[in-house]
């Protein structure tokens, strides 16, 4: 319960409880007026009351008559009760001053009673009230001779109406009052607690890796103090998160960048081409770009060194605005004179139009330095390649056809392409496969288990997945992926295998983390976001709590806006979100406290090329941000015990299935 809340009802408590006790006090003082006023009423109203029954009382006939006489029927009981004495009784009863009067002598006796129940007031009001009155009796004398004995009890039926009418306007009061009370009550609550509201946004803020500044210093002043801890935290926290990416950005432009010509180095280049490779796409795989610069010698020896490398830097713009177009491409200088674009999901054509606008940029910027075209020329080999290939075979590749476009006689451009002789299904036969897989639901699920090495502890299993044909061939994720994206029918694939997962293995999957990737084609589909959050309503009664939906690094840095949108989505039912395939290409690391994920997943060679100072710094980020650090791809146990030095205990690969 909330502090407002816990005051709110302290509080109210307290002013009801004072208000009903002036309300019982009121009630009873009323209460207790009433009978006293009844009771001296009654008291005044026998005195009358006796004397007019002695007056006529004493009568001698009618005394006479009474202690002689003798009733004429014998087998008659007489009346010996005085006509004059029913009839003053009698009255006096009418008048409605009454409950009861009872007039004894030692020869007759005469009562009047009224038990009728109170008209106009409820029985459970005179339960509750319970008027008590007592009998008053007096003796009826007449010259110093006692006649009789009168007693009388007061009519209390106008005090339980008046007080009836009393007790619903206290209680009218009393609602009103209430309802008054606590309407000031929460508004000065708002205004008294309002700085702890803030102080509870910044710290739920906190608690999501937010660092907000709380400007505005509460008035209270053990508010005050809580909001300025608070803010000084943040603001350390803020700093050291700052410093820790200025730290991340510096060294991975030491390890990973050339220093002319700002573009990746082959280290860097050697770590991303696993990551490239794989990345899915309409086009299956992409092209490989080896461009050699002949001719270097000659161009330091007409610039000079310091204009030489100013030409290098020239000819690396030209290479990276050539491939602004494809946002995963990256360009990267392997040696002195040689550099390789890769250029994930692109076509043959679309590399070859843009190895013959570097050519023609080349030539312009050889006439703008005034350096004859026989001193210096470029070559550029062209490779497409599958993802199923393996880095060393996709450079072995290129080197070939760099070999070939050094040798060509009209033209430096040359394209190797070998995947035209390969086997494969037609746009037709695929479509009708994955059609068919996605209509009868016809995958096979593989659950690969992510580990924490210290701890032995499952952190989740990671969801991959197969499609099977009619004849039971089955057809892995690398070669279906790109046609189901190019035929458009990449989002009822991954709709459909949700689907599966949230039914199907509904049982097997309730004790146990879990995670699934959402490929970049389905994110970027605008349609889908409103089919997953259709799909998570449907099945929120059912769905599991403990799944984590992956995302490539790359797509959370250059698509920031669409992942938070989803991010949000994942949350409101109770889901978390990943990162896959890091490798920290990003200057700005904000996009991780925006998103921030669940974990990060890196190559493990990618982690374990990185310096101990990279690997702090990074750690420094993620430990601020509450991520934890998964490397994959953990085949030897030398790998583990490296890693392990770098505080690094969460591995995914088969290296997991062993712990």
């Amino acid at each position: 319960m909330t502090l407002f809340k816990q005051m709110a009802l302290a509080v109210s408590l307290l002013i009801l409880m004072i208000l009903a006790a002036v309300m019982v006090q009121n009630y009873q003082t009323a209460k207790k007026d009433m009978l006293q006023s009844l009771y001296q009423m009654t008291v005044n109203n026998i005195s009358s009351l006796s004397s007019e029954l002695a007056n006529n009382a004493n009568k001698a006939v009618i005394m006479k008559s009474i202690l002689n006489a003798a009733p004429q029927d014998k087998s008659a009981t007489p009346d010996k009760v005085p006509a004059v004495v029913k009839s003053i009784i009698d009255a006096a009863f009418d008048s409605g001053y009454y409950k009861m009067i009872e007039f004894k002598t030692d020869t007759y006796s005469y009562k009047q009673e009224d038990n009728d129940p109170i008209e106009g007031v409820p029985a459970w009001f005179v339960k509750l009230s319970n008027l008590h009155i007592e009998p008053i009796s007096t003796e009826v004398t007449h010259d110093w001779m006692s006649i009789g004995k009168l007693t009388v009890v007061g009519d209390v039926t106008l005090t339980y109406k008046a007080l009836y009418k009393i007790f619903i306007n206290l209680l009218y009061l009393f609602a009103f009052v209430s309802i008054i009370s606590l309407i000031v009550l929460a508004v000065m609550l708002h205004f008294i607690l309002k700085p702890l509201k803030r102080v509870k946004h910044q710290a739920e803020a906190i608690i999501n890796n937010e660092f907000i500044i709380e400007e505005e210093e509460p008035y209270t002043t053990e508010f005050k103090e809580v909001s300025n801890a608070m803010n000084s935290m943040v603001r350390r926290v803020r700093e050291i998160f700052k410093q820790a990416t200025e730290a991340l950005k510096r060294n991975k432009e030491l390890q990973y960048n050339d220093p002319v010509t700002k573009l990746f180095n082959r280290r860097y280049l050697m770590l991303k081409l696993p990551e490239l490779i794989e990345l899915e796409g309409k086009v299956e795989g992409g092209v490989i770009m080896l461009l050699a610069l002949d001719g270097a010698e000659h161009i330091n020896q007409i610039l000079g060194r310091q204009k030489a490398d100013a030409f290098f830097y020239e000819f690396a713009q030209i290479l990276k605005n050539a491939t602004l177009i494809n946002e995963e491409s990256i360009s990267a200088r392997v040696n002195g004179t040689e550099f390789i674009i890769m250029l994930p999901n692109t076509d043959k054509e679309n590399a070859r139009h843009i190895a013959e606008h570097i050519q023609e940029r080349f030539v312009e910027l050889l006439e703008k330095n005034n350096i004859p075209q026989t001193q210096a020329s470029l070559s550029i080999g062209l490779y497409r390649y599958k993802n199923t290939m393996t880095p060393a075979e996709l450079l072995t590749r290129v080197d070939t056809a760099l070999l070939h476009a050094k040798n060509a006689e009209q033209s430096n451009i040359y394209l190797y392409d070998d995947s035209d002789n390969e086997e494969s299904l037609t746009k037709t036969q695929w479509r009708s496969l994955l059609e068919q897989s996605i209509q009868k639901h016809s995958f096979e699920f593989h659950f690969i288990p992510v580990k924490n090495i210290r701890t032995k502890e499952l952190m989740h299993k990671f969801v991959s997945f197969d499609i099977i044909d009619q004849d039971g061939k089955r057809y892995s994720y690398n070669s279906f992926i790109a046609p189901a994206i190019t035929l458009g029918v990449v989002s009822p694939l991954y709709l459909s295998v949700m689907e599966v997962l949230f039914n199907k293995y509904h049982a097997k999957l309730q004790h146990i983390n879990y995670s699934i990737r959402l490929p970049k084609a389905f994110l970027e589909e605008e349609n889908n976001f409103e089919r997953v959050a259709t799909l998570l309503e449907k099945q929120k009664k059912k769905v599991l709590k403990n799944l984590c939906f992956e995302i490539a690094d790359s797509f959370a840095l250059h698509k920031t806006a669409t992942v938070l949108g989803y991010v949000d989505l994942f949350r409101k039912y109770g889901y978390a979100l990943g990162i896959h395939s890091y490798t920290g290409s990003a200057n700005d690391f904000s996009y991780l406290k925006d998103i921030n994920p669940k974990y990060i997943k890196a190559d493990a060679q990618f982690l374990l090329d990185q310096s101990q100072d990279a690997i702090a710094s990074l750690q420094v980020v993620t430990n601020s941000l509450d991520i934890d650090i998964i490397a994959t791809g953990v085949e030897e146990q030398n790998d583990v015990e490296k890693l392990q030095k770098y505080n690094i205990f969460i591995f995914q690969g088969s290296i997991a299935d062993s712990i």
